[in-house]
């Protein structure tokens, strides 16, 4: 009895195919996030000058002429790093400082409103800066570049003005001040440090509180300490849902 054998070549797509370029592109794109996550925890590690573009490529499963082909060289790695971080957070918090800088533009916004505003810009911190692993690696890289200034430092200088501008905003509307007063802006850092503590010193602080990880009880302790405090600098506590 003949037994007949299954020719698995025949879901193999032809080479030249349009299902076999389709692969080839999937496979390329996937080394290239690959190459993207391994080099942001490289650099954000060891900065640019001690990052290994050979040990990029090994934690990546990829050769090193790939950096070259899906990048042209570190400069331009480490670039597309920055840049991907930058849009990975903008997608975390989508268009809210597009939406709450058109409202402030619009004007007759009282200061319950204003406080609600900021709430919810607090709020997004949170969920951005305690995320998952990932989220871990972008705090790393962004503060690798706070403490050594690099060529990509404006990438992401640039995006994160944007959000302490509008801070700044709700911030001096909330005081009655002029939203170029230096003090303002200390405010606002002020605020922002207390959250983005938690993502670039999370070691110390996991330590400190005998936890492994942060869970949503941990990230919501996080939220109502850090509402407090806007309480505290606004004398505007929060009234109703801050997504008012």
């Amino acid at each position: 009895m003949t037994i007949g054998l299954r020719d698995d070549s025949a879901d193999v797509p032809l080479r030249g195919s349009r299902h076999y370029r389709r692969a080839q592109q999937d496979r390329g794109t996937e080394t290239r996030q690959r190459l993207l996550l391994a080099a942001l925890d490289a650099f954000g590690r060891y900065g640019f000058d001690g990052a290994s573009t050979r040990e990029i490529a090994r934690r990546a499963d990829a050769n090193l002429a790939a950096i070259v082909y899906h990048f042209g060289s570190k400069e331009a790695l480490h670039l597309a790093v920055a840049e991907y971080v930058v849009a990975q957070m903008r997608a975390k918090k989508g268009d809210l400082l597009i939406e709450i800088d058109a409202r402030l533009d619009a004007g007759d916004v009282d200061k319950a409103t204003v406080r609600r505003l900021l709430q919810r810009v607090v709020d997004i911190q949170v969920e951005t800066m305690l995320g998952d692993r990932e989220v871990d690696l972008w705090g790393r890289f962004l503060m690798r570049e706070q403490m050594e200034p690099s060529p990509v430092f404006d990438v992401t200088f640039s995006y994160m003005m944007q959000g302490h501008r509008t801070m700044r905003r709700l911030v001096a509307l909330l005081l009655d001040q002029r939203e170029d007063d230096p003090a303002v802006a200390v405010r606002v850092f002020t605020l922002l440090g207390q959250v983005v503590m938690f993502c670039v010193a999370q070691p110390m602080v996991m330590r400190s509180l005998g936890k492994q990880e942060f869970g949503m009880s941990d990230r919501e302790l996080i939220r109502r300490i850090a509402t407090e405090n806007i309480d505290r600098i606004g004398g505007v506590p929060l009234v109703g849902d801050a997504a008012g």
